[in-house]
C-alpha cells in the first residue's frame, strides 16, 4: 500500500527581474521518515548467545510516528498539530509450549507439588497437543491517542482521528462464474493538500490479485466500425511533484477488513479470513484440503491524527487480539466450558410474536468431537511530550504486564468432520461447494463468537493454565492415566465422599473419570468431581 500527502511545493512560476530569469522547480515527494514510538518488547531477543531468539509464534505490534512541520499546516491549522501514525501487526498463530514453560518453571521450582502434580506436569509437557501450533482464524487491532500530562483535558481537547487506510476489504463472488472479487480501499492512497484528507479508490481484485473495476473481474471487448483515438500525455512526475509531498509503503493482507470509529480518539479494525468460494481451479480444492483459512502475515494501518497546540504531549496504546484453533480436537466428555449452540432464536407463531431465546438443547454424547478457541491479547503503550523547540521527546514505559488470554470459547465439530466425509466419498462440485458452505458458515461463527467475547467484560484475562482450554486438553490426557482414584484420594486432590460416589459408578481409575465410554448420566453427575480434580492438579502455585 502506497500513502501519499499533499504541499509539495509553491508552483512552477517563471520570475524575470533585470533581465534575467530564474524558475523555481518544484520538489518530488519524500518518504515519510517514520519514528518507532512502541513495541512489544518481549520480542526482542537480548540473549546473543543461546542462539533461540526467542518466542517465534506469537503476535506483535509496534507504532509509528511522524511529525507533519508546522509550516505545511500552519495556514489551514493554525492551532492544531498534525500527526501521522503507522501501526503495524504481525499477525501468527500460536504455539503453547512456548507460555507453558514459564508455568512448568514456576511449579517446578515451587517446591509444593507433590508426585501426583509433578507426574501431570511432566504428562503435560511431553504431550503432543502442548508443541503444536493454533493457527489464527481472527484478529482485532485498536490504536487510542491521548493527551499526555496532567488528567483535566476534556474530551473536545483530546486528540482525534481524522482519517485512515485502509478503510475496508470485502470478498464478492460471482456466482455464475464461480470467480471471486476482492473490493476495498486501494493500494495507493493520497493524502491532499491539507494534509489531512486520506484520498482512497475503491477497486476490486480477483484471487490473483488482478486488480480491475468496483465489482467486476476480467475484461470487456467492444468491436465498432468507426475508430476514435483519444491520446492525452500526462506528466506523472510533474503531477506529484505539484500535488504530493510524501509517500510511504504499508504491507497488506489479502483478507477481509473493516475499520470503526473515525472522529474519536481512537480506531478500531477487524480482519477476518476471506471465505471459500465455489471454483474449479485446483486452488480452490487444495484450499479446501486443509480447512478454514488462517491470517498469517503483517497487517499495517496509516492514521491521520488532529492534536489541539495546547496538549504538552501525547500517548498512544494499541491492542491486538487474535484468535487461535485449538488444533487437538477435544471430546465433549472433557470439555470444562459448554460448547457454543448455533441455533438461532424461536419465533413461535410462525413470526407473530416476538422471538424469544431458544431453549437449553440437551448435552450432546460424551464421545462428541468439540473444537476449541482462545482469544489472546497484546497491548504497548508509549508517551512523550513536546520540547520548546517542538521536537517530540519519548518518555520509556514499561510494558504492562498482563494476562495474555481474554477470551475463548468452543464449537461442535461434527457437522465439519461430516462434510469432509462426504466429499471423500464424493469429490464432485456439488461436495466441495457443500464443503466449501460448512466451512464458511464455522468462520462466520467463530467470527462472530470473537467479537462477542472480545466485547464482553465477563470474562477475566487469565494465564493458560487457568483457562478452560488448558483444563479440557489436560482433561483429554487424563483418558489414558491409570492412577487410581484411592491414590488422588489419598494426595487429597478428592474426598473420601467423592471417591464412594465414583465407586458406585464403578470409576476406580482416572481412565475411568475421564474415558469417553460411560453413559450420558454418570457423565453429568461426575462432571463436578472431573474439575475439581483438573483444577487441583494443575494448580501453579505464586509467590505470596
Amino acid at each position: 500500500m502506497m500513502v501519499s500527502t499533499g504541499e509539495s511545493g509553491k508552483g512552477g512560476t517563471s520570475v524575470a527581474t533585470g533581465g534575467t530569469m530564474s524558475i523555481q522547480t518544484l520538489a518530488p515527494p519524500l518518504d515519510i521518515t517514520w519514528t518507532r514510538m512502541a513495541y512489544s518488547r518481549d520480542m526482542v531477543d537480548t540473549n546473543f548467545a543461546d542462539f533461540t531468539f526467542g518466542p517465534k509464534w506469537r503476535s506483535s505490534l509496534a507504532v509509528y510516528y511522524y511529525l507533519v512541520p508546522e509550516e505545511e499546516t500552519a495556514d489551514e491549522y493554525p492551532n492544531s498539530r498534525i500527526v501521522y501514525l503507522k501501526l503495524t501487526c504481525s499477525i501468527t498463530g500460536f504455539n503453547p509450549s512456548e507460555t507453558l514453560a514459564d508455568a512448568m518453571r514456576l511449579a517446578s521450582d515451587s517446591g509444593a507439588l507433590d508426585d501426583l502434580q509433578r507426574s501431570t506436569w511432566e504428562v503435560i509437557s511431553g504431550s503432543g497437543w502442548s508443541a503444536k501450533y493454533w493457527p489464527c482464524l481472527g484478529a482485532i487491532m485498536q490504536l487510542a491517542v491521548y493527551p499526555s500530562g496532567d488528567g483535566n483535558v476534556g474530551p473536545d481537547d483530546y486528540p482525534y482521528i481524522l482519517d485512515f487506510e485502509p478503510k475496508k476489504r470485502e470478498l464478492f463472488e460471482a456466482v455464475a462464474e464461480g470467480s471471486e472479487v476482492l473490493s476495498g480501499s486501494s493500494e495507493k492512497t493520497e493524502i491532499t493538500k491539507g494534509t489531512t484528507s486520506v484520498s482512497g479508490l475503491e477497486v476490486g481484485g480477483s484471487a490473483g490479485f488482478s486488480i480491475a473495476g468496483f465489482g467486476a473481474s476480467g475484461s470487456v471487448n467492444r468491436s465498432t466500425s468507426d475508430t476514435t483515438i483519444n491520446q492525452n500525455t500526462t506528466d506523472s512526475s510533474r503531477e506529484a511533484r505539484e500535488t504530493l509531498s510524501r509517500t510511504t509503503q504499508s504491507s497488506q493482507m489479502y483478507q477481509l477488513f473493516n475499520g470503526y470509529h473515525l472522529g474519536s480518539n481512537r480506531a478500531l479494525f477487524v480482519v477476518a479470513p476471506r471465505p471459500h468460494s465455489v471454483s474449479d481451479q485446483s486452488q480452490t480444492e487444495f484450499n479446501l484440503i486443509d480447512g478454514a483459512r488462517k491470517l498469517e502475515g503483517i497487517q499495517e494501518v496509516f492514521v491521520v491524527v488532529h492534536m489541539p497546540r495546547t496538549l504538552p504531549g501525547f500517548c498512544v496504546q494499541a491492542g491486538l487480539d487474535t484468535g487461535h484453533q485449538v488444533s487437538t480436537v477435544v471430546s465433549y466428555q472433557a470439555m470444562m466450558r459448554q460448547p457454543v449452540d448455533d441455533s438461532g432464536p424461536v419465533v413461535p407463531n410462525g413470526g407473530d410474536e416476538p422471538p424469544v431465546p431458544p431453549p437449553n438443547p440437551p448435552p450432546p454424547p460424551p464421545n462428541t468431537p468439540i473444537r476449541q478457541f482462545v482469544v489472546t491479547r497484546r497491548v504497548v503503550q508509549s508517551c512523550g511530550l513536546f520540547d520548546d523547540d517542538g521536537q517530540f521527546q519519548l518518555q520509556q514505559l514499561s510494558e504492562p504486564q498482563l494476562p495474555i488470554f481474554h477470551g475463548e470459547f468452543a464449537i461442535l465439530d461434527l457437522p465439519t468432520r461430516k462434510a469432509y466425509a462426504r466429499m471423500a466419498q464424493d469429490p464432485s462440485r456439488a461436495a466441495r461447494a457443500q464443503l466449501a458452505d460448512v466451512l464458511n458458515a464455522r468462520q462466520s461463527q467463530i467470527n462472530r463468537l470473537m467479537l462477542d467475547g472480545t466485547t464482553a467484560v465477563g470474562y477475566e484475562p487469565r494465564e493458560l493454565p487457568a483457562t478452560d482450554t488448558f483444563k479440557s486438553l489436560v482433561a483429554n490426557a487424563a483418558r489414558e492415566n491409570a492412577t487410581s482414584i484411592s491414590a488422588v484420594v489419598a494426595a487429597g486432590h478428592l474426598t473420601q465422599a467423592d471417591q464412594r460416589e465414583l465407586a458406585r459408578r464403578k470409576i476406580t481409575t482416572m481412565s475411568d473419570l475421564f474415558g469417553i465410554g460411560m453413559g450420558e448420566a454418570d457423565s453429568l453427575a461426575t462432571a463436578g468431581i472431573r474439575r475439581r480434580v483438573i483444577d487441583r492438579l494443575t494448580a501453579v502455585p505464586r509467590d505470596s
